[in-house]
């Protein structure tokens, strides 16, 4: 009778999480070296491993599949290739290598050396990156010549029946990208008021964005009455420093850290906040124009902004001094 251990499923998720970083590091050795039997890699190794995972993640960005990065950053290593080595070093079937490297052709990243037999050459990395930068530009630019075009076409289709749009929704916003032009929405949309009740961390982040720019000019035109609750600390004191409000002002919290959350005339708000643990947390955010939800963080800004009168309460650079 054979006696099997059963394995705890918390020991075998901690065994995976710890084995993935090692399988990320020998996919990626396939491109680094042409040793293709090693299942180890040194420190030094590793570093230039983790450098190359840098550009697969972002050349990903521009819809390269993960084999069709493999491919390029193996051309752009090794030099011309015949179809068939590149298959085999990579572990692809051949057919497939072919397919990759015709469309790795059809954007300008490949090219074709006429031997016998036929090899297939990388363009430049510096080269291939300007030309899938460039596409996507051309891609942007077309849609923005064809935004009006679109918008006609759409107006004109007949209005479906009982179509209701929810008056108060919910949006979850993953990642500093998507914050930000939320953000940004909310200032262009401001008439009146906007308050704010931000980090130093966040504060800084939306600073290195152009959410201040906007803002700024925004203040100034409308003459919005706009005020910053923050944490005081190194980064929060140099961002407003550096900025310019007009009749805005801000406030320190000097016993907490300031709950993050955006408000635009009491009507909308984007609460900020952070998922994952340590230094994996990842920003992320909802926005809400739910009356209740805005209203209770609005009361939970008057009464952080009153909370300590004795409290430093500073007019921002061009403001005119509080009645």
């Amino acid at each position: 009778m054979q006696v099997r251990q059963l394995k705890s499923p918390e020991r075998d998720a901690s065994k995976e999480k710890d084995d993935r970083p090692q399988e990320e590091n020998l996919d990626m050795l396939l491109v680094y070296s042409r040793a293709s039997s090693r299942n180890r890699v040194t420190e030094e190794e590793a570093s230039h491993l983790q450098a190359l995972k840098i550009i697969k993640k972002s050349l990903a960005k521009f819809d390269l599949s993960k084999n069709e990065v493999r491919v390029y950053l193996f051309l752009a290593r090794f030099g011309a290739q015949k179809a068939q080595r590149i298959a085999e070093a990579l572990g692809i079937h051949r057919t497939e290598a072919y397919k990759i490297l015709r469309r790795l052709e059809r954007q300008g990243l490949v090219s074709c050396v006429f031997e016998r037999p036929m090899k297939f050459v990388a363009t430049p990395f510096d080269k291939g990156l300007e030309s899938l930068i460039e596409e996507k530009r051309h891609l942007i630019d077309q849609l923005e010549r064809r935004k009006k075009e679109l918008l006609s076409i759409w107006l004109s289709l007949p209005k479906a029946e009982k179509v209701k749009t929810p008056s108060e929704t919910l949006q979850v916003l993953e990642g500093r990208r998507q914050i930000s032009v939320k953000a940004n929405e909310l200032v262009h949309g401001c008439e009146r008021e906007l308050l704010m009740a931000v980090p130093g961390k966040s504060l800084l982040w939306l600073y290195n964005s152009p959410f201040f720019d906007e803002l700024e000019e925004a203040a100034k035109k409308r003459r919005l009455d706009v005020r910053i609750l923050t944490d005081f600390s190194p980064t929060s004191t140099y961002v407003l420093e550096q900025i310019n409000l007009g009749e805005g002002d801000f406030a320190y919290l000097e016993d907490e850290e300031a709950p993050g959350f955006i408000m635009s005339d009491g009507g909308q708000m984007i609460l900020l906040m952070e998922q994952g643990h340590g230094g994996g947390r990842k920003p992320f955010a909802m926005w809400t124009n739910y009356l209740s939800i805005v209203k209770s963080f609005r009361l939970l800004f008057t009464l952080l902004w009153k909370k300590e009168p004795s409290a430093p309460i500073l007019q921002l650079a061009g403001a005119e001094p509080a009645a």
